[in-house]
């Protein structure tokens, strides 16, 4: 039996609970402002959509909006340690739902279009990660979205999402072992593009090796 296995024996005899989302954590909505409000070197940072990359489910910081200080950024507005940023509004319903999760307290806000996940006492909010990121939650999307032509997640959408709560110690080990996953996806990732970068830094070498002719070495056409 694994160490998962003997934990749901011990702490979950009767089967696992299930709970909505807005049981188990609150769902906010960032930062609005106006086209006037944006400046290049602004003193607020705001990630948006397109700082969540949806291959890898992380964060980036490529192409940050900045905006001016005169912007009202409440307190829970704030990027914290283990917040769940989500892709609440987009022109693609392939982006709506997306996810990543933040590590540590971050100086960025997030924008409008985006909202944030803070779970509760006994729900990890990595396991909560993990089950947004899985293909009921896509499912789920795909339901609520699919009568609407607005792609917008609304707490009433995101609130209404089931998901099981098993005991605190069963979240944190499933998430261990998820996790593991997910650092050598990450890793083998690296060495790939490491290994496709080497083979291309071969071919141009051997290129321009061969291909390059020094004038009366060849007979030379237009």
């Amino acid at each position: 039996m694994s160490r998962i296995d003997e934990l749901i024996a011990e702490h979950c005899p009767d089967g696992v609970e299930f709970k909505t989302v807005g049981d188990i954590a609150t769902y906010t909505r960032g930062v609005t402002y106006g086209k006037n409000d944006e400046q290049t070197d602004g003193a607020i940072r705001v990630l948006r959509s397109n700082n969540i990359t949806l291959s890898s489910n992380t964060v980036n910081f490529d192409d940050v909006k900045t905006v001016s200080d005169s912007v009202r950024v409440r307190d829970n507005q704030w990027l914290r340690a283990n917040d769940i940023l989500i892709s609440a509004a987009s022109g693609s319903k392939a982006h709506v739902g997306k996810v990543a999760y933040i590590y540590e307290d971050i100086e960025y806000c997030f924008g409008g279009f985006m909202a944030v996940l803070r779970t509760s006492s006994g729900m990890d909010s990595r396991f909560l990660f993990h089950l947004l990121i899985g293909s009921t939650f896509s499912n789920h999307l795909d339901s609520a979205l699919s009568t609407s032509t607005i792609n917008n997640l609304n707490a009433s959408i995101m609130n209404a999402f089931r998901v099981p709560v098993p005991h605190l110690e069963v979240q944190r080990e499933i998430v261990k072992v998820l996790d593991t996953f997910t650092k050598l996806e990450a890793e083998l990732e690296a060495e790939l593009e490491a290994e496709l970068e080497a083979r291309r830094r071969q071919y141009q070498y051997y290129r321009d090796a061969l291909l390059i002719f020094e004038e009366g070495e060849v007979e030379w056409k237009a």
